[in-house]
């Protein structure tokens, strides 16, 4: 019990650094960490594993020690979270046909599924940094149910990305703080993004800005002849409704983006007899990217993408910003079938653990 507790106590500590420091920027030279490629299994702490996953070998393991909960961490493939999974479940997509596939030589997408946190905003259109995302990482285990990624240097954009995963073993809510560490000699400026695809055809639902820059509260992604925008006076498509002030989605349709600047710090996705809720840090007055949106969804046929973003945030040679969150697997009594059963659910999702 002492061990569960002080996992949740470093999570918490993690998520106070954050918090702490102004504009979430942290002062330094940002060193590459000494982190080793991966450990023994026998140097492992407790609710940590070192196995194969799908054809990945040396994939992290976490496993909560009072609840069914089980988080996979992929090193070969951008540290990414392959499985999160509640009684055997995983609520993350799986592209099967790339399972066990590496970047190599050749850096192209590899479209993996599961989660990954990228540098953005997406309408700068960066250049191609697959090794940043996709390449092999470096990782270390040194305290209970918790495991430290590390991304290569990208020379494109002159930024590392880190990642610390804390999963608290009695409810199995997983702690992350993602990490963007300026490694070059000269200022940069970028917002971080997650990109985690669930497997598709649930609910999505997130609470609206009552102070919204929108004037529907939210936005839809537009492709014209001439321009391509987030549309925040009209958007709408027949799976979505705002009910009494949450927007709530179906997905599993033809593709759609979508987003709002919510200050809720949470959006959640139920699908099957499975309710996950991503906390975020939202920043009031924060230089948000693509219109203005703090979170973002995605659907098509296949998955269903929740992307919560940070602001776009400047950084000095040698510093470094954090974005922090929060994830909850919780089980349903009952499958969700109707908009009106989702938006039923918005009581029952605990407050979000970072302060306004």
């Amino acid at each position: 019990m002492n061990s569960v507790k002080n996992a949740i106590r470093r999570m918490l500590r993690f998520l106070a650094v954050v918090l702490l420091a102004p504009g979430g920027v942290l002062p330094g030279r940002a060193a590459s960490p000494s982190s080793p490629r991966g450990q023994d299994a026998g140097e492992l702490p407790a609710g940590v594993e070192a196995r194969t996953y799908t054809g990945w070998a040396n994939c992290i393991y976490l496993n909560a020690s009072e609840t069914p909960v089980q988080v996979v961490v992929a090193p070969a493939v951008g540290g990414r979270i392959v499985h999160y999974s509640l009684n055997g479940q995983n609520i993350l997509f799986e592209n099967t046909a790339n399972q066990g596939a590496t970047l190599g030589a050749n850096s192209a997408d590899l479209w993996l599924g599961g989660y990954q946190c990228d540098a953005g905003p997406p309408s700068r259109h960066l250049p191609a940094h697959w090794q940043l995302c996709e390449g092999p990482q470096r990782w270390k285990s040194d305290a209970l149910f918790s495991a430290k990624v590390f991304s290569a240097p990208d020379a494109a954009l002159g930024v590392a990305i880190d990642k610390d995963f804390v999963l608290a073993g009695d409810t199995g809510e997983l702690g992350l703080v993602q990490r963007l560490r300026n490694v070059s000699d000269k200022e940069v400026s970028y917002c971080l993004i997650d990109r985690t695809l669930c497997k598709g055809g649930g609910f999505v639902f997130f609470p609206l800005n009552k102070k919204s820059r929108f004037k529907a509260g939210w936005s839809q992604w537009r492709e014209t002849s001439s321009k391509k925008f987030y549309d925040g006076d009209s958007p709408g498509f027949s799976q979505a409704r705002v009910l009494e002030g949450v927007l709530v989605a179906q997905t599993g349709e033809n593709a759609t983006r979508f987003g709002a600047d919510s200050d809720a710090q949470w959006i959640a996705y139920a699908r099957g007899r499975l309710l996950f809720v991503k906390y975020f840090l939202y920043s009031p007055g924060g230089a948000y990217g693509d219109g203005g949106n703090s979170v973002e969804v995605y659907f098509d046929r296949q998955v269903t993408e929740l992307d919560p973003l940070s602001p776009e945030t400047k950084l000095a040679a040698g510093q470094s910003f954090i974005f922090p969150e929060k994830w909850a697997l919780l089980p349903l009594d009952k499958e969700v079938t109707t908009l009106e059963a989702a938006r039923k659910l918005v009581p029952t999702i605990p407050p979000p653990p970072f302060r306004p």
